[in-house]
């Protein structure tokens, strides 16, 4: 029997031994010889073989398993080993020998306890640490828990991916589960805030990464989620947002609040009411009481207020004693409501110990994007309203009304104008008398006002001239104008531009640089460019207006004065300027085909501006009597209603085009 198993087992490579049933060793392969000193190996073998309940066990038939004891090996080292015992049954069914197979367990038993000492301190610091640990395997079942987490949460373990779920706060359970499905779709690291429910009912603030763990296949593993409490760390950023929020001394929002969410409202394009409030007399208060009693007072006097207001408005203190209501979505009528239970409110007095304060409610009213599109606007426009109930007695409310604010309306948008892009321009041609070619174009400016409509030049330019916007208006019509009028050279060669100055411009030198670089821009040749200055505006800015004119003209421009024969000079003094062209006032055309008088004077200034070899046009045409006239006195162009009244680009344009063509037909009759 030796030899048969002999073969067999001679290249194991594990140690095996063959027994009799008396415990006589039968065979052993080289490793089970290598494994055992030479000199005991028999020795050892029969001690064990030589224990009763183990020997009786197998001969009964029975397989022993995990018999582990320590030998001495052939190399003098003491190891560990690891045994099995099964009996080898004869064709009788009889136990005829036993089969022992041998491990050295040495290495593995000190792996084993390397590795339960590990993860006994890795438990240790799990257990231990502030954080939660929970590890989810690859099918997102819940396979580790901390035993602080089960003690304080769980009420069986393990439990399932749902149930860590209970613990959480509804509102940010869309949010975790989201983070989850991309964590096991991506891979992706994932971070989220949530509220977890502690022992007590309480919501606490949390904070859980995730990082999915993915074997050499890039297959995922398992996921571990730490978790830890943010709760203090919340409650230091809410303790911040409220000193960056919130006013210190009232606890209602602050300016900077006001303006992040007022930049909100308008992004979404919500439609909101903004209130002025102003609380009476609070600095008679200050004065005749205390600060301490100001104080006071502005405390209740902001709860009264907040005893008013609905859920979704908005309160503010923007600043000492400025105070603003946004009302989202409400009507004129539920905000009249409104007001007049705010005003209410304060009629009943304040005490500070037992010290009556009387004090009333103002408010003014505005409304987002119906009174304008533009919250600074809309600011101004409540803060006039306040200011006509404070006008009026104080104690009440008004709505802002722009027919009874034209003028500051206009004031206040007028810096804003451009950019709002509200102003346009149109453009009236002058014609050469005699051949009646279109020789250029004056330009003027309109505004289109989204609240007061068309507001006519001699309404807002006094109030642009007054407040200084002048500059940057003349130079932004001069710039479109000179793009506009370039272009229509293209088929109108030598076209000229004619553009008005303020006499406000002629005391700043630093027109002369912006013009040319308007004129370097716009590749706009300065010598088809006149530029209008009236008489009288002239007149007034006479030194420093000599020497800009003189200067542009050097330039190439040409100068013009304005509605000529309305103001005190004379052409003998006008011919020390640089001077190229006279626009005889309307008030003198108007009449000269029935007037001789005017007839008179029109044609008296014609030959003396002739004689100082300057051109005269006359302004404010409207019949061909008054042409006919003024082409016999060698007058040299002529504007008015007779050619065209002024039109915007794309009509003047089209206006060009029709009347050279028609020209053109006249001069050439075949």
């Amino acid at each position: 029997m030796t030899s048969k198993y002999a073969a067999y087992f001679h290249h194991f490579a594990e140690a095996v031994a063959i027994f009799s049933t008396e415990g006589d060793m039968l065979y052993r392969n080289p490793v089970f010889q290598a494994l055992f000193s030479a000199n005991e190996y028999d020795d050892q073998a029969l001690a064990l073989m030589a224990e009763i309940p183990l020997l009786q066990a197998v001969k009964n038939g029975e397989s022993i398993d995990h018999i582990e004891w320590t030998i001495r090996t052939s190399a003098d080292d003491i190891i560990l080993v690891r045994a099995s015992f099964s009996p080898i049954v004869n064709e009788q069914g009889e136990v005829d020998a036993f089969l022992c197979v041998c491990r050295d367990v040495t290495k593995e038993k000190k792996l084993k306890q390397m590795l339960e000492e590990t993860q006994q301190r890795l438990q240790l610091v799990v257990e231990h640490s502030t954080d939660y640990i929970l590890i989810f395997s690859n099918q997102r079942e819940l396979i580790y828990i901390p035993s602080l987490w089960k003690k304080e949460e769980m009420a069986s373990y393990p439990c399932s991916y749902e149930d860590i779920f209970q613990f959480i706060h509804p509102d940010d359970l869309p949010i975790i589960r989201q983070k989850f499905d991309e964590l096991y779709h991506t891979y992706k690291a994932q971070i989220a805030e949530f509220r977890k429910r502690d022992r007590r009912g309480n919501w606490i603030w949390m904070e859980a990464h995730g990082k999915a763990i993915v074997n050499e296949q890039n297959e995922l593993d398992y996921v571990i989620v730490t978790i830890k409490n943010i709760g203090e760390r919340k409650r230091y950023e809410e303790k911040l947002r409220q000193l960056a929020y919130f006013d210190s001394l009232t606890g209602i929002a602050n300016r900077s609040h006001f303006e992040r969410y007022i930049k909100q409202l308008v992004e979404s394009q919500t439609a909101f009411a903004l209130c002025y409030l102003d609380f009476d007399k609070f600095k008679w208060i200050n004065d005749h009481f205390s600060h301490q009693a100001g104080d006071y007072f502005l405390q209740e006097a902001v709860k009264r207020v907040q005893s008013v207001l609905r859920a979704e408005d908005f309160f503010a203190r923007i600043g000492g004693d400025e105070f603003v209501l946004l009302l989202p979505n409400v009507t004129k009528e539920e905000m009249a409501k409104l007001a007049d239970k705010l005003v209410t409110a304060f009629h009943q007095p304040f005490y500070y110990e037992k010290q009556l304060i009387q004090s009333t409610l103002s408010m003014g009213i505005a409304f987002f994007p119906k009174d304008s599109d533009r919250i600074e606007q809309v600011m101004k426009y409540a803060d006039q309203a306040l200011y006509n109930v404070k006008e009026q007695g104080r104690n009440g409310y008004a709505f802002y009304r722009p027919t009874e604010n034209r003028k500051a309306v206009i004031e206040q948008d007028l810096p804003f104008a451009i950019m709002c892009e509200q102003f346009y321009l149109c453009y009236q041609p002058k014609i050469k008398l005699g051949s009646g070619a279109a020789m250029g174009v004056e330009t003027l400016l309109r505004w289109r006002h989204p609240s007061l409509g068309e507001i006519p030049p001699l309404e807002f330019i006094p109030l642009a001239e007054a407040s200084g916007f002048i500059f940057e208006i003349t130079l932004w019509v001069l710039e479109h104008a000179c793009r506009q009028v370039k272009e229509w050279q293209m088929k109108c060669p030598g076209l000229k531009l004619a553009v008005n100055l303020s006499p406000f411009l002629l005391n700043r030198p630093e027109l002369i640089h912006h013009v040319k670089h308007i004129l370097h821009a716009t590749n706009f040749a300065p010598e088809h460019l006149i530029l209008e200055v009236t008489e009288s505006g002239l007149m007034e800015n006479i030194e420093t207006g000599k020497n800009i004119l003189t200067e542009l003209e050097k330039i190439g421009i040409q100068v013009a004065i304005d509605d000529f024969g309305t103001g005190f000079s004379s052409l003998a003094y006008i011919r020390n300027l640089p001077v190229s062209l006279l626009k005889i006032d309307r008030s003198f055309i108007q009449g000269i085909a029935e007037n001789s008088k005017d007839a008179t004077i029109v044609d008296t200034i014609i030959h003396l501006a002739k004689s100082l070899d300057i051109q005269v046009l006359a302004e404010g045409v409207e019949t061909y009597p008054q042409v006919a006239l003024l082409e016999q006195m060698h007058c040299d162009f002529a504007q008015g209603f007779y050619f065209s009244k002024s039109l915007e680009a794309e009509k003047l344009q089209q206006w060009l085009e029709e009347y050279n063509r028609s020209v053109c037909e006249r001069d050439d009759p075949f």
